[in-house]
């Protein structure tokens, strides 16, 4: 069976945003850091420490979530669903899909005339520094936008393969292959024949 893969350069998005935002929650650890000791030791903050952190923490919190949501890694709760029937089940995954298309493309398309809005009026902070706001939204738009694309992908391939008739084992081990991720090697010991146990017990 061919199986529904999400588009590579997605997913390549998707991870270089992940390590973005380990890396600007690095900056945010040092800028952090730099600022308790220049008012320890020299008397003095880091000029638009708020400032900067608050928009830092913006990306940091968001950044992460399509790569999130490919790997799996959100959390969630089946202890209703497990109970339904499997018919019961599909219609709650087609149902899901079409909720995720239609509340993603009202969340996308707000957070992009925030964008725009913030882009037309030059918005900034309000702190010394008066910093562009424009860029933690765009981070908030292209975020959220890679999270409702990966978000339907899974739920499609959740319902194709309930569709087919494919065990949710089958659906699981699809999403693994996918997104990439090594399956874990088989280390099951080898069985022993009864013969040869009883020749290694005779040694």
């Amino acid at each position: 069976m061919n199986r529904l893969r999400p588009p590579r350069p997605l997913t390549a998005v998707s991870t270089a945003l992940g390590l973005a935002a380990g890396l600007l929650l690095l900056a945010l650890m040092l800028l952090t850091v730099a600022d308790v000791v220049g008012r320890n030791a020299l008397g003095r903050s880091i000029l638009g420490t708020v400032d900067i952190s608050t928009l830092l923490l913006v990306m940091v919190a968001f950044l992460g979530l399509a790569a999130a949501e490919f790997d799996g890694r959100h959390v969630s709760v089946g202890l209703i669903e497990a109970r339904l029937g499997e018919r019961t089940r599909t219609a709650l995954s087609g149902l899901r899909a079409l909720l995720l298309l239609v509340i993603g493309g009202l969340m996308v398309w707000g957070l992009a005339e925030v964008l725009f809005s913030a882009v037309d009026r030059s918005e900034t902070t309000n702190d010394i520094l008066r910093l562009a706001t424009w860029p933690a939204k765009l981070v908030l738009f292209v975020s959220f936008l890679l999270f409702f694309a990966a978000a339907v992908w899974r739920e499609v391939l959740e319902l194709r393969a309930r569709l087919s008739g494919e065990t949710s084992g089958d659906a699981v081990a699809d999403l693994v292959e996918a997104a990439g991720v090594p399956e874990a090697a088989d280390t099951a010991p080898e069985p022993v024949s009864a013969a040869r146990h009883d020749e290694e017990v005779g040694r």
